[in-house]
């Protein structure tokens, strides 16, 4: 606001001291209304940014815990699942498990092909004894196309502070393999149970379990080896433990894991003796004997009976 000088000299002297002086106040108040309009858009701004840097800050956060936790590659069900062609064996390739989502389910086999599935704690000596004894011959059945084979490592408490840890370190390491050398897997799956310290009475440090897995693969693997020393899948590890031993079981009735192995045969316990290698081929065939009278009964209970001629309809006959 400005006046001219011909203005002001028709003024009086009184009136042009109050004129100065409301032109002051409304100088001030314009500048206490722009004063306050940049104190708001400063608080304004620095909220904004301080939420920028929350969202920020949340969405590392988030991700962390997601890659911490998230299950390794080819273990969707946290299972790794093999099938075989007639000359050679093959590992399933799948996404991981991702944190907070549910496992998927195991592949349906084709008809004729049994599903075995086996929770595996690799400081149990009853595993390794089970593996020793059936491993080998569970391979070929795979290999023939006869078995879909499904591993699922787990670390229960009651073997893993036993062995000083070393249920939870193998879990890991088989994890990595999974992850990265996928095929060799079962070779590195024997491994681990061999250096089972209830079986050797040698402790076994996280050295030695990444020692073991790389004899096994045939030399050292730089990828599975820092998997093994960062404990890459541990919250994994824990995770499934913690579910298997609780329940629910996929794919089973049985309703959780009380010791290692849990062998699932077409989802059915097996009762065998784990040190017996006749028991477990006896006891596919009773489950497949048993699956195959309950669908030839559903059948039967499902089919239309023959149509039975009536007293009227023989006596037209007739």
């Amino acid at each position: 606001m400005t006046i001219d000088k011909k203005q002001l000299a028709s003024l009086t002297k009184k009136e042009r001291r109050e004129l100065q002086r409301e032109m002051a106040r409304i100088k001030r108040e314009a500048d206490r209304k722009r004063r306050k309009r940049r104190k708001a858009l400063g608080i304004s701004g620095l909220v904004l940014l301080v939420v920028a840097i929350i969202a920020a800050v949340g969405l590392v956060v988030w991700t962390q815990l997601r890659l911490a936790n998230e299950g390794p590659q080819n273990m969707a069900s946290d299972g790794i699942v093999f099938t075989g062609d007639g000359k050679a064996i093959t590992a399933a390739p799948t996404e991981a498990h991702a944190w907070l989502e549910p496992a998927a389910s195991a592949p349906t086999p084709e008809k004729g092909i049994v599903p075995i599935t086996i929770y595996v704690d690799y400081g149990s000596k009853d595993a390794a004894a089970f593996f020793a004894t059936n491993g080998e011959q569970i391979q070929q059945w795979v290999t023939y196309g006869f078995v879909q084979l499904e591993v699922k490592p787990i670390a229960l408490d009651q073997y893993d502070n036993a062995t000083e840890n070393y249920s939870t370190l193998a879990a890991n390491a088989a994890a990595c393999v999974a992850n990265f050398a996928p095929t060799n897997f079962l070779a590195v799956n024997t491994a681990l149970l061999d250096a089972n310290p209830n079986v050797t009475d040698t402790p076994i440090d996280k050295a030695g379990v990444s020692k073991a897995v790389s004899t096994a693969l045939g030399g050292e693997n730089t990828d599975i080896s820092t998997c093994i020393e960062n404990d890459r899948y541990a919250n994994w590890v824990a995770t499934v433990s913690e579910t298997a031993a609780n329940g629910p079981l996929q794919g089973t009735d049985v309703k959780k894991v009380a010791h290692s192995p849990l062998v699932l045969v077409q989802g059915e316990k097996f009762t065998g003796k784990i040190d017996e290698s006749t028991d477990l081929l006896s006891f596919i065939s009773q489950v497949l004997a048993a699956a195959e009278k309950e669908a030839q009964d559903s059948k039967d209970s499902t089919a239309t009976p023959a149509p039975t001629p009536s007293g009227t309809s023989t006596e037209k006959a007739k």
